[in-house]
């Protein structure tokens, strides 16, 4: 019977990155038999996050399975203290449809007091410089530091959360970060949408869409006190979509505490209208298409609801600008006034 795999652990606080690289060097993860592992050759993964979410992104990081990265890193700031604590792992992970154990690393680094600045510079020399690199910001994106701007200068995809941060003041916030020169950026609140849009595009026929070009109203109601950023991005999505001569509404509605869309009502000059009703606790819709004749057709349909885990990895697979992602970002800004 042939050996299980092993994986291997260092643990140690440094004074500097150096000191990490050749720890990780160091470790020899073997596959069953005893062989040394081939690197996984996917991608490197650069989360930065607060202390207490730190912990929170290795877990989404750990369930990522076949979109596992190469390399992750996450990075931690903490003001107190000097230094940088690290732990630094490499295991065998099954990957494919053959599922052949490669070898994946997870570097974790809180760094301490005036080390915190020099992230980014920790960050570069730890990474496969042969493999893509994809930072995830799980917060709001600052473009007034420079451990972000200097991660995101480097990145071939950056993934953000904007919608830390009130729904308006991340409409600005991704306004800032989104450059021609700038890498494939694009926000977890975005991929979230999928299923609306998804739908939205099943329903909408050539013909409706011309009608609602003359000038439609769309009505989003979510169970927030203001719009949140995903609110506000699909609002941005439909006024690009269909026209400027949209107008588009926000109404709170009452849903046990869930801020997010739970209903969108799309009218058009013809007297057509599609409404959509999220169904709590289902991944289903309630949809209702009024017809100008006054007939009415109701019917569920699946709205799948995906978790942080399976969003982050669908962005993974993705390396090339999200154009549709972008103008919905613009025209939200119309809708916010920024």
């Amino acid at each position: 019977m042939s050996e299980p795999a092993t994986d291997v652990a260092w643990d140690g606080h440094v004074a500097n990155v150096g000191e990490l690289s050749r720890a990780l060097n160091e470790l020899k993860p073997t596959g069953p038999g005893g062989d040394p592992l081939a690197v996984a050759t996917v991608l490197n993964l650069v989360v930065v996050a607060e202390p207490e979410r730190a912990a929170e992104a290795e877990r989404v990081i750990e369930a990522l399975a076949d979109h596992q990265p190469s390399r992750a890193i996450i990075v931690a700031r903490d003001p107190d203290g000097d230094g940088i604590d690290a732990h630094v792992e490499a295991r065998a992970q099954l990957m494919g449809s053959t599922r052949t154990p490669s070898r994946v690393e997870l570097v974790h680094l809180r760094l301490h007091g005036a080390a915190g600045g020099g992230a980014a510079s920790a960050v570069r020399a730890l990474l496969r410089a042969d493999l893509p690199v994809f930072v995830w910001w799980p917060d709001l994106p600052d473009p007034k530091d420079p451990v972000f701007v200097d991660l995101a200068q480097r990145a071939d995809r950056l993934i953000v959360e904007a919608g830390h941060g009130d729904g308006s003041l991340g409409i600005r916030r991704l306004v800032q970060v989104i450059s021609d020169r700038g890498p494939a950026v694009t926000d977890l609140a975005w991929a979230a949408l999928t299923p609306w849009r998804q739908l939205l595009n099943q329903l909408t026929t050539r013909e409706h869409l011309e009608h609602m070009r003359e000038g439609a109203t769309a009505t989003i109601r979510h169970g927030a006190a203001e719009p949140t950023l995903g609110t506000l991005l699909l609002g941005g999505w439909l006024l690009d979509s269909i026209g400027p001569a949209t107008t588009v509404m926000f109404a709170a509605a009452s849903r046990g505490g869930d801020p997010s869309i739970c209903e969108i009502r799309l009218a058009d000059p013809s007297g057509r209208v599609v409404e959509i009703d999220r169904v709590t606790g289902r991944a289903a819709a309630a949809v209702v298409t009024h017809a100008p004749d006054a007939t009415t057709h109701d019917r569920m349909m699946p709205m799948p609801e995906p978790t942080r885990t399976q969003l982050l990895a669908g962005e993974l697979e993705l390396q090339r600008r999200d154009h549709p992602f972008e103008r919905a970002v613009r025209a939200a800004v119309r809708l916010v006034g920024a």
